[in-house]
């Protein structure tokens, strides 16, 4: 097997395998140059179901939580 039939095959088990929720196939090289599938006991990742966008203005819009005095002091006290 090469490696173009090894990633196929992955594919296809990643698909159609009824192991697909709980493993995932890779292809692997072999000593004497051939490709194998190996089964990692890894769920498949899945793509992501929704992206949520926030924009600058939402972040700036946040109160800050410090007090005055700590958000005009630094952290380290001088000639301490």
């Amino acid at each position: 097997m090469d490696e173009q039939e090894a990633r196929a095959r992955c594919a296809e088990l990643a698909e159609g395998s009824p192991d697909r929720d709980t493993h995932s196939w890779m292809p692997r090289p072999q000593p004497d140059g051939s490709w194998t599938v190996v089964k990692l006991a890894v769920p498949s990742p899945k793509a992501p179901e929704g992206t949520r966008t926030v924009s600058a203005k939402d972040q700036a819009a946040q109160d800050d939580p410090r007090t005055a005095l700590e958000q005009n002091i630094p952290p380290y006290g001088i000639g301490i």
